[in-house]
């Protein structure tokens, strides 16, 4: 995350309100997708087991392979930012837009499908059902375009993508095995560190910010999140949903919330910081204690 104008101060407590404010209506969201979502989705894992790429027993994964599942989306996400860092630095932005497009775009057409044709099975007629959910998916796809490709018009880049960071992290904290989504956003806050300070989004952000955040984050007031970092914030509430209820996905959003104002208000020392280590440290505590 970063501040979106550096040269001036920008954490004021107003600042830091308005932008703990927007993570909690994303999270909120994130919570109503998946109570929704959350019949379709155990009727899939009961009948073919967890999204589990690296195997594992069925119904849930050991440590070796949530550990395996966490380093091969880890590598994904780094290699795919290699290649943007490349694309960028070679200036290939059409090229560079439209991975970033397809990447966006696939996930969110795919995943807004199910939790249309879910809202629409549960709330409209049968007859009204197919068209209505292909068309909230296109729909979202099409704004995804436009935002990448036309002009990125922030409330509507903000609005757009938030609510696919919510549905992304409703569909891991469902999809996943519950140990591999506890190991996941631990592995990617490590990551964040590296990538922030040292990796590839560093040299993605410093080589032409204006064209790398655009299809990648949101904007909560003066504050830029990342798309990674809404994921993971709406992903963790979710999971506690999920296997502890209400009230642990109450103090879960709390623990994360209170993880972002904190890293929020270190933004006046530095112009970026890693957005997923302190509010995901948070996070997984309260999360470990309803599961232990």
């Amino acid at each position: 995350m970063s501040d979106t104008e550096p040269e001036e101060k920008k954490v004021t407590p107003e600042n830091l309100v308005l932008a703990v404010c927007a993570v909690a209506v994303i999270q909120l969201v994130g919570l109503l997708i998946s109570y929704q979502n959350l019949p379709l989705f155990q009727s899939i894992v009961n009948s073919t087991g967890y999204v589990n790429p690296v195997g594992g027993l069925t119904g849930g994964a050991p440590v070796e392979s949530s550990a395996g599942n966490a380093i091969l989306l880890v590598g994904l996400a780094f290699l795919l930012t290699l290649g943007l860092v490349w694309l960028l630095r070679n200036k290939r932005v059409t090229s560079f837009r439209l991975i970033i497009f397809a990447s966006v775009s696939i996930a969110s057409f795919t995943i807004t499908l199910f939790t249309a044709d879910v809202f629409a099975f549960n709330y409209l007629p049968p007859a009204a059902e197919i068209p209505f959910s292909f068309g909230v998916a296109a729909l979202v796809v099409v704004l995804i375009g436009y935002v990448i490709f036309v002009k990125n018009v922030v409330w509507l880049a903000t609005g757009i993508l938030a609510f696919v960071g919510a549905e992304v992290g409703s569909f891991f904290a469902e999809s996943l095995p519950p140990l591999t989504a506890l190991v996941l956003p631990a592995a990617f806050a490590l990551y964040d560190i590296y990538a922030v300070f040292k990796g590839p989004l560093k040299m993605l952000v410093g080589t032409a910010p204006n064209v790398a955040l655009v299809g990648m984050s949101i904007r909560a007031g003066v504050f830029t999140l990342g798309l990674g970092d809404i994921v993971f914030y709406t992903m963790l509430p979710s999971l506690a949903l999920l296997q502890a209820g209400y009230v642990a996905a109450l103090a879960t959003v709390l623990a994360i919330d209170a993880g972002v104002i904190i890293t929020l208000f270190l933004l006046s020392r530095r112009r970026l910081l890693p957005g997923l280590p302190i509010p995901m440290l948070f996070g997984i505590a309260v999360l470990l204690f309803y599961f232990v």
